[in-house]
């Protein structure tokens, strides 16, 4: 099988990732900041057992510090980058569902695509037109998710707000993700970003509250909730980066998308956010003009 077909692979591997690890946010009580600082712990430990385990493996040959000390910088950076995108995109699940979050977040496509196309020039083979109709596309079908509930309440502007919010930043941590795998740090790269989810979070809670001290009924289920959230994002971050590794950026970002179409699934049938019997053919749309979305995107590279 050759590399171009395996990136293909990665890339739809790390959208199902991708859908799975909001999962326990959807179960889970905690508050966006707190269970994203407990996430990043997950995510922390999970990266540093799997960089040592490939490397003891001899799987990986790629060092933890210099020669890519620079680039621990903006792997840092990406952890706090990261964690905006994060906080906002819980946010938004808290209030609007995980169904209508993810329809505005996944213009986290185009934005990414567009400044791997751009500023690391893969524009020179591609067709960007492709890009706008992409944003389009996406953009209509999010409109169409956004239904009202039973009790007629007017959409949520706030909850939507964060989810695109989200887009902005999950866009840049694509970029800041492809061009740190470019140098040859695949793993080493999730331990700093790792642990800057943890730290800057942990830093806006100190400054907010004065404490990290986590107060829940449930106390146990609420660590355990944002650890395993954390350990799937480590899967999710590795098939992205071996994706990265294998194929431009903008294609394993735009084959990324296809966890929109995930996360509808889950939203609409195992947790009941939308009425499918009364909303069928709004969502039926919606899903169609995704999946168009997603096409627009894999065609710019075609």
């Amino acid at each position: 099988m050759n590399t171009i077909l395996w990136g293909y692979i990665f890339a739809i591997i790390s959208s199902i990732f991708s859908a799975i690890y909001v999962v326990p946010k959807k179960l889970s009580k905690q508050k966006p900041v707190t269970y994203a600082m407990i996430m990043g712990i997950g995510y922390f430990f999970t990266s540093v057992i799997g960089f040592v385990l490939l490397r003891a493996f001899n799987v990986i040959a790629e060092p933890l510090f210099p020669p890519f000390f620079p680039y621990t910088i903006v792997s840092c950076i990406n952890g706090i980058v990261w964690t905006i995108a994060s906080v906002s995109v819980l946010s938004s699940i808290d209030r609007i569902g995980l169904a209508k979050s993810n329809q505005w977040k996944s213009l986290q496509g185009p934005i990414g695509a567009f400044l791997m196309l751009t500023l690391l020039s893969e524009f020179l083979t591609a067709k960007v037109i492709y890009v706008v109709l992409a944003l389009m596309f996406i953009t209509l079908a999010a409109m169409i998710f956004s239904t009202r509930g039973e009790d007629k309440a007017p959409v949520d502007k706030l909850g939507i707000l964060y989810a695109l919010i989200a887009a902005v930043f999950y866009g840049v941590y694509a970029f800041l993700k492809k061009i740190l795998t470019d140098e040859g740090t695949l793993f080493a790269q999730q331990i700093y970003t790792a642990l800057f989810v943890f730290i800057s979070a942990a830093v806006y809670l100190l400054i907010k509250n004065k404490t990290l001290k986590i107060d829940t009924p449930n106390k146990k289920r609420e660590i355990i909730l944002p650890l395993t959230g954390g350990a799937l994002f480590f899967c999710n971050a590795s098939f992205n980066v071996l994706a990265y590794s294998l194929i431009e950026g903008s294609i394993a970002s735009m084959l990324h998308q296809l966890n929109a179409v995930w996360l509808l699934l889950l939203g609409v049938f195992v947790f009941k956010e939308i009425d499918f019997k009364k909303y069928w053919a709004r969502l039926i749309i919606g899903l169609v003009l995704s999946l168009i979305g997603v096409l627009m995107l894999i065609l710019v590279k075609i």
